[in-house]
């Protein structure tokens, strides 16, 4: 049976979306997620995908900062001044915030109740000229905050242009500039740092087990052991 048009184009714009927001994890890699002061942390689900682990942000929530780390190396040491840094940084996204939210609303709410309810061609036009008014102004607070996403004038278009184009994938906008600018350190180390003591030890058996699962494979690795020694320290 052939799915009516509508219904095409809302599963489309919801696939675009979970496709642009979802992660691959190496085995050991870990996602940090900041949401106000709060930390979260995961080394994403059981479901494998060409040998890595599927991960898939909360997709009622585009506006949280995401960012990958390895707890394999050493991993450079997060001196104050890139903790500042961070803060500076995560507090320039509450530029983009509000356009981003904008834009889950009008096109994962608004968008099928409109196709759903009251499909009128001029109340359709309206939304999509709301939509590019909106990636537009986030390209422009992209502009504005370019020195401290660190973009330069080139990136700024790159990435403007794909908001432009897909403004799906514009929802996301603030998970990729922190997954593009990412934190300095080990996994592990960072997450002793910033998670409260039971969700440290929440991502410490979750690490461990795949930790465990790799020195099957690699007994004796000399990264894999001293992983293991600092992920004792989180335990």
């Amino acid at each position: 049976m052939n799915l009516p048009m509508e219904l095409l184009l809302v599963f489309g714009v919801f696939a675009l979306y979970l496709q642009d927001s979802m992660l691959l994890l190496h085995y050991d890699e870990v996602v940090l997620e900041r949401s106000g002061w709060r930390w979260r942390a995961s080394t994403g689900s059981g479901f494998e995908l060409a040998g890595r682990r599927l991960y898939l942000p909360d997709p009622w929530r585009p506006t949280t900062a995401m960012f990958r780390l390895t707890w394999l190396g050493e991993g450079d040491l997060s001196p104050p001044p890139h903790w500042s840094g961070l803060n500076h940084f995560i507090a320039a996204l509450d530029a983009l915030k509000g356009g981003c939210r904008l834009l889950w609303l009008l096109m994962l709410l608004v968008l099928p109740l409109l196709l759903w309810r009251y499909p009128h061609p001029l109340v359709l036009l309206a939304l999509l000229a709301t939509v590019y008014a909106t990636c537009g102004w986030l390209v422009l607070q992209l502009w504005r905050y370019r020195r401290v996403f660190g973009l330069s004038t080139r990136e700024v278009g790159s990435i403007g242009f794909e908001a432009v184009c897909c403004p799906p994938h514009a929802i996301n906008l603030v998970r990729r500039l922190t997954l593009r600018r990412g934190l300095r350190g080990n996994a592990i180390d960072v997450a002793n740092r910033v998670l409260d003591r039971e969700d440290a030890t929440r991502i410490g058996r979750a690490i461990g087990e795949r930790m465990a699962l790799a020195l099957d494979f690699a007994e004796g690795d000399e990264q894999l052991l001293q992983a293991r020694q600092r992920l004792e320290i989180l335990q």
